[in-house]
């Protein structure tokens, strides 16, 4: 299966607005009081499956974009790769707050999650991906990520992730994720001239939290890792949010 999915928001006036909304199952975007949210219109990603999202948040506007539920990642009756694709555009002064539910990789399962963001230089950025390895205690699918950002131009982030069955052996040591089965990365941006405290965390609640700094100091990644996603929630939200409030960028 192919599907596409695009919105687009431009302001208004005093108000965001949408000026193009198209989705088609499995990707299934419906407009609510918060925002965007994407509703799951069919099971899966499947192996072989291939989605599109482009989402475009024009000068001055504000979106939050979220999903109804979980996603996961199963394998197709014939094998093969499924693949999801991201593209977000973020305007001058414009705002964009992305917290979908968590990523669910199934066992048997090998997906593959592609995240490109262009920022203007003045745009604001939260970004919030939780995943997690397997449902309860099920050995986990092969799960790829990868995340390229750009502001101003220029880069900002590239990250890659591999990691579940059929990875590169490490991927379950204790330099990348040990015994953890959840992992939530977070990444905020914002138009201030006020670094972000960016202080290294061991440890939040018990759950092990790195924030870490990128050449851009109004820029901060945050990662959580830990056995379930409440718990790995609370610890990025503590990390996250904390730091923000720190220097007035909320």
């Amino acid at each position: 299966m192919r599907a596409s999915a695009r919105a687009v928001v431009e302001q208004v006036g005093d108000r965001t607005v949408f000026r193009e909304l198209a989705s088609q199952p499995p990707i299934v975007l419906r407009r609510t009081d918060r925002g965007l949210t994407m509703v799951t219109g069919a099971a899966g990603p499947l192996g072989g499956d291939r989605t599109d999202l482009t989402v475009v948040v024009g000068d001055g506007a504000s979106l939050t974009v979220g999903s109804a539920g979980a996603s996961l990642a199963l394998p197709g009756a014939h094998g093969g790769t499924s693949s999801a694709s991201v593209s977000l555009h973020v305007g001058s002064g414009a705002s964009l707050h992305w917290e979908p539910q968590p990523l669910v990789v199934a066992r048997g399962a090998d997906h593959v999650v592609s995240l490109d963001v262009t920022l203007a230089e003045s745009a604001r950025l939260t970004l919030v991906e939780t995943l997690v390895l397997g449902r309860h205690q099920e050995t986990p699918g092969r799960l790829r990520t990868r995340w390229r950002v750009r502001r101003g131009g220029r880069p900002l982030l590239a990250q890659d992730l591999d990691v579940g069955t059929g990875a590169p052996g490490g991927w379950n040591g204790p330099a990348v994720l040990g015994d953890a089965v959840v992992q939530a990365t977070a990444l905020a941006v914002v138009p201030s001239v006020s670094p972000i405290d960016a202080d290294p965390v061991t440890t939040v609640g018990g759950v092990r939290c790195d924030v870490l700094t990128l050449a851009d100091p109004s820029a901060v990644l945050v990662v959580a890792i830990g056995p379930d996603t409440v718990r790995v929630g609370r610890a990025l939200d503590a990390a996250l949010w904390g730091r923000l409030t720190k220097t007035g960028s909320q």
